[in-house]
This record gives structure tokens, sequence and C-alpha cells, in this order.
């Protein structure tokens, strides 16, 4: 393989070149070499891992450490989230396919005061809506409550600015 890379034009030129360089000036291109090499190893592999390596037990660290808070806290923190995590799963009243998250969607928009300029299904358990020009305000609380009270979940969302202050047109995919 040295003599297939040796036969290159250019590789010839170079290994002509370096054999009529002084004997100082070939030393000094030798150590410059070892140098560049350890520099290249230094910067591009052992630091980079060195760097992960510090993050990654940092990370490690702090997990375990909120773990245990968690642990040792966890009384207080369900006392205030209100509900055990039992009573939580009946607070929720989750649609049970595509077809009753549409209704849901549709009904709780009205009831919202939202009109919805277009609504389709979005696979099994999903729907795509759109408003236009609708006050911000109101369709972040249409959100929360279709969260909070029905679990529904905001896959992919969508919102730009309108032409008057406070209003939004909305482009959203909602799933349970």
């Amino acid at each position: 393989m040295w003599t297939r890379i040796k036969d290159q034009p250019a590789v010839g030129k170079l290994i002509a070149r370096y054999d009529q360089l002084p004997v100082r000036d070939r030393q000094a291109l030798g150590i410059l070499t070892v140098a560049l090499v350890l520099a290249i190893l230094y910067f591009a592999i052992w630091s980079p891992v060195s760097d992960f390596r510090d993050r990654a037990e940092s990370g490690r660290e702090n997990a375990e450490q909120l773990l245990a808070w968690m642990q040792a806290n966890e009384s207080s923190i369900r006392q205030l989230g209100g509900t055990d995590s039992a009573s939580s799963a009946t607070a929720v009243d989750r649609p049970a396919d595509g077809r009753a998250l549409m209704a849901l969607v549709t009904r709780s928009a009205g009831e919202a005061g939202l009109s919805l300029q277009r609504f389709e299904p979005s696979g099994e358990n999903g729907v795509r809506v759109w408003l236009e020009g609708a006050p911000f305000a109101d369709v972040a609380a249409w959100i929360e409550q279709l969260d909070s009270r029905n679990g529904v979940i905001i896959d992919q969302a969508a919102l730009d600015r309108g032409n008057e202050p406070g209003r939004v047109s909305v482009r959203l995919t909602l799933t349970i």
C-alpha cells in the first residue's frame, strides 16, 4: 500500500522536496508533525470524550438527587397535586376513539365560543383543526380545557399572528 501511495505524482514530489531539505529542517518538520498529530488527537478525540463523560456524570448525579428529593417529599407533592394517581385517572373524561374525539373537539370549541374553519380526521385517534382570526386567550383556554378535562394531547401546533392584535390563526393536530 505504501508503494502505491509513493507512486502518486504529487506524493513523489513532496518526498523529493523533503529529501532536499537540510537535516535541521527535516528534524523540525518531524517534530512539528508529531506535535500536530498529538494536538489533533487531544482536541478531536480526548477533550470531547472527557467533556461528554463529565456532563453525563453530572446529569446522573443531578437525577439521583432529584429522585431522592421526590421520594422524600412524595406525600407533599401528592397533596399539592390535589389528587392521588388513582383518583386522577377517573377525573379525566378521555374520548374512546377518533370519532368521539372529533365530536368532543367540535362541541367544546362551540362552548368556548370558537368557530372551527375546518376539521378532519388524522389517523385512528386524531383530528386536525383549523381556526382563523380567533382570540388567543380563548384558544389557549380551550386547549387547556381539552387537556385537563379530557386528556387530549396536542401532537402538532402552528399559531400565526393575525392582522388584529390578540388574534391568531391556528392549526392543531389533537390526539387521545
